[in-house]
């Protein structure tokens, strides 16, 4: 028990401690995200069993999309307010509409006041951007992957709460209680330092005691002044300021490094969202009553969401050790398995009604391998692209303007699912799941770039075009000009 507690004492004071605990603070507000996403699927079938507000099938499928709906707005939001006020300021900005929207749904006396709630948590979840960005900057290339991957496993423990939650509580108690994760990241947050790459930036590159808060933050993460001023000297006088002020804004929001990554992101959600991975999610107790399934439809979408939260963190660890590449393709061509065997056997009990089913259970498997494999890379791993493709100039908006498209994609085919359901019927829409899966698979084995263990700025060299492949860096160090440490201290701080 000494030697653990030797080793946590260590593991803070040597600035990885700290490193995980602001990367953890930051993405808190993924909890009210994640609790947003999911409560539609447990709120629709309380509403209409109870027979409260008399709400029809379409004013049903519009409270699940408005809170995808307002996403769009937040993402802009969002990447404005973390370039003028810095990353940790919009993190705290994003709880606020939680609040709020939380509250309106929890006191809601009417359908409009339900659809005013939905409409505002729906901003707020758009305003996850800054917590990607944040953890982006302040993480080392090899810790990186691990750090913004406790955004996935937050928001999957929101689902996961609200699944549970829905089946104890009444509706209305939820949203009240959910009020409560997104006031927790307003205050946690408060006691961490704004990235180190944000303060020197705003400071222009200006002298070390010009940039004291910057050294600070430097300080907080490394806890070594020497590595403190090192590094704080190559932002203030190197790398970041020269590409700052190398091109015009409007030269570098057209450059290479900028357009490339936006292609990339935009095909790479757009493919995430037309598997299905959200139309599942936001109907996840409707979905299962489409299957047919001989057990109670909240019990199976709680251990859905029990399946997505402990692969969210698989995930973090798999992420440490294989590519980003790589498990986006493996993942891919699982979810495009699970959803081929689901299609073939609804598709032959559409054609075959008045068969007896067998292998009841076959849907309940395919919908969990489907989790399952959509958690190792398709569903977490395009959020952690977005806040380390850009250039430091453009990321904040840029990864606002591409998680906006992202949001859009996700009301669009949640708002349209029970359409594809009756125009397709429910074994057609799968195999369109079937179909975007494939395709997916070829994109990532195909297209897209790795950038497991590579810094900030490597990755910007490839898409810039000064770098040839960066899958295949020979670099060791930590260059990440939002905080740097080597390679060497890495390995202390672990080790200890």
């Amino acid at each position: 028990m000494g030697k653990l507690s030797n080793r946590l004492a260590k593991f803070w004071e040597f600035g990885a401690g700290r490193m995980f605990l602001a990367a953890f603070f930051a993405h808190s507000v993924s909890i009210s995200i994640g609790i947003t996403q999911g409560y539609s699927a447990i709120w629709i079938p309380q509403l209409q069993a109870l027979g409260e507000f008399d709400i029809t099938m379409e004013q049903s499928s519009w409270l699940a999309s408005l809170g995808a709906v307002t996403n769009p707005i937040g993402s802009i939001l969002s990447g404005v307010l973390a370039e003028w006020l810095g990353r940790k300021r919009a993190i705290q900005i994003s709880s606020i509409p939680f609040v709020i929207g939380w509250v309106l749904i929890g006191l809601g006396q009417n359908i409009y006041w339900l659809y005013a709630g939905r409409l505002i948590t729906g901003i707020a979840g758009g305003m996850s951007t800054a917590s990607y960005t944040y953890v982006g900057e302040i993480a080392t290339p090899n810790t990186r992957g691990f750090l913004q991957a406790l955004g996935p496993i937050c928001a999957s423990f929101g689902i996961l709460f609200s699944y549970v939650a829905g089946y104890i509580l009444y509706w209305k108690t939820v949203a009240l209680l959910s009020s409560l994760f997104a006031i927790i990241s307003l205050v946690t947050i408060q006691f961490m330092p704004d990235s180190p790459a944000h303060l020197v930036k705003i400071n222009n590159g200006a002298n070390m005691t010009s940039n004291s808060e910057a050294f600070e933050a430097y300080m907080f993460f490394s806890r070594n002044v020497a590595t403190a001023e090192q590094e704080l000297k190559k932002a203030s006088t190197g790398d970041i300021i020269d590409k700052i002020s190398q091109k015009p804004l409007k030269e570098l929001y057209l450059s290479p490094e900028t357009v490339k990554p936006f292609c990339l992101l935009i095909v790479l959600f757009l493919l995430q969202e037309l598997s299905g991975i959200y139309s599942i999610l936001f109907y996840a107790v409707e979905f299962f009553g489409e299957t047919d399934l001989k057990i109670n439809n909240y019990i199976s979408s709680i251990f859905v969401g029990t399946i997505r939260f402990a692969m969210s963190i698989a995930c973090a660890v798999l992420i440490q050790k294989a590519g980003r590449k790589t498990l986006c393709t493996f993942s891919s061509f699982g979810m495009a398995l699970s959803v081929l065997i689901l299609g073939l056997y609804i598709k032959y009990y559409e054609i075959n009604p008045n068969e007896e089913r067998i292998l009841s259970l076959l849907p309940l498997f395919c919908i969990v391998f489907n989790v399952f494999f959509s958690m190792i890379g398709m569903l977490p791993i395009p959020w952690i692209l977005v806040g380390e493709m850009f250039p430091l100039r453009v990321r904040p908006i840029m990864a606002g303007v591409v998680i906006c498209i992202a949001q859009i994609f996700i009301f669009i085919c949640v708002k349209i699912y029970n359409n594809m359901v009756d125009f397709l019927g429910f074994g057609g829409t799968i195999f369109t799941f079937f179909g975007a899966s494939v395709l997916s698979m070829l994109f990532c084995k195909y297209v897209l770039p790795e950038t497991k263990g590579q810094s900030l700025d490597e990755i910007e060299a490839y898409f810039r075009g000064t770098k040839k492949d960066v899958e295949h860096s020979s670099h060791s160090g930590l260059v990440n000009h939002a905080f740097t440490v080597s390679s060497e201290n890495i390995s202390v701080v672990t080790s200890r």
